[in-house]
């Protein structure tokens, strides 16, 4: 009798688990490709002393938000993407310093986030629409040659670009997951202990199922060999989320020409902002070659 009532027990126990687990799957997928809006909240003029309020709409129907940064005589305009969860503003001295240096600058909110339309995130997949839209408003306003610089989630929108990239003379990419299978991985390490294969088990398929792909498409790494103009790659040095160890993975995959920069200290932190410094002489170099 009490071993039948230690098998119902244990039987029981078992059954919510495994619901349990479905449904913080669920959840954990549904969070993970929602909306990821918050208020800009620094003002442009704080940075800027010319700016134009941007309304386009992507190639696939979605609203999107930003700013363009005129500069009288500029040849080339530079395209600012910000990082997974943050706004324009995240670019905002970028696009100053850039400025200053006789670059026009055009900085917008991803789909999902923002003064931005959309429903989904995609880390990168769905929101090349957007980038390749904010290179045809250039387009329209005379613009034939780029620059793009992408943070995080800006970064691997780059990459997972790259094969419809025109115009574009240099890339900078700053602490970008090489696949997204890994970035799963090091986020469910660092904050649950668990690898990823075991910790997105569920939630990997109910994320593909609500943006309606396969994840192993969302792999900078593999994009990344379609891309027809010098990159300079970044990351942090301890940067847990994409290691130097996987930033160097995309290096190794990028084609000639190609730069590396590991930011000393840096964890997955705004790099121009941690080393403003530093950053800029980099920055700089890496443009006068890439001309």
């Amino acid at each position: 009798m009490k071993r039948s009532r230690f098998i119902r027990i244990f039987a029981l126990t078992a059954l919510l688990a495994v619901l349990s687990f479905v449904l913080v799957s669920a959840i954990f997928a549904w969070n993970f490709t929602g909306p990821a809006r918050r208020p800009l909240g620094t003002a442009p003029e704080k940075f800027l002393s010319s700016f134009e309020s941007v309304h386009f709409t992507a190639k696939d129907g979605v609203s999107l938000a930003g700013w363009f940064v005129p500069c009288t005589g500029a040849k080339q305009a530079v395209v600012l993407l910000h990082g997974f969860g943050s706004t324009r503003t995240q670019m905002l001295a970028r696009a100053k310093f850039l400025h200053d240096q006789g670059y026009a600058a055009f900085l917008y909110d991803a789909r999902g986030h923002g003064e931005s339309g959309g429903e989904l995130v995609s880390f990168g997949w769905q929101e090349r629409h957007d980038l390749l839209t904010a290179l045809d408003w250039l387009r329209a306003r005379g613009f034939t040659e780029f620059g793009l610089i992408g943070a995080s989630q800006g970064g691997a929108t780059i990459a997972l670009a790259s094969a419809e990239l025109r115009g574009v003379r240099w890339v900078v990419l700053e602490s970008v997951y090489p696949t997204l299978r890994n970035a799963i991985d090091r986020r469910f390490r660092r904050t649950l202990f668990l690898p990823g294969w075991l910790a997105g088990s569920l939630m990997i398929p109910f994320a593909e199922w609500r943006l309606g792909l396969d994840s192993s498409l969302i792999s900078p790494r593999d994009n990344i060999t379609k891309l027809s103009c010098p990159v300079l790659v970044m990351s942090g040095e301890h940067d847990a989320q994409t290691t130097p160890a996987d930033a160097r993975e995309l290096f190794d995959r990028a084609p000639e020409p190609k730069s590396r920069w590991v930011v000393p200290n840096a964890a997955h932190v705004d790099l121009y902002g941690f080393a403003k410094q530093d950053y800029e002489q980099h920055l700089l170099k890496f443009i006068s070659t890439a001309r």
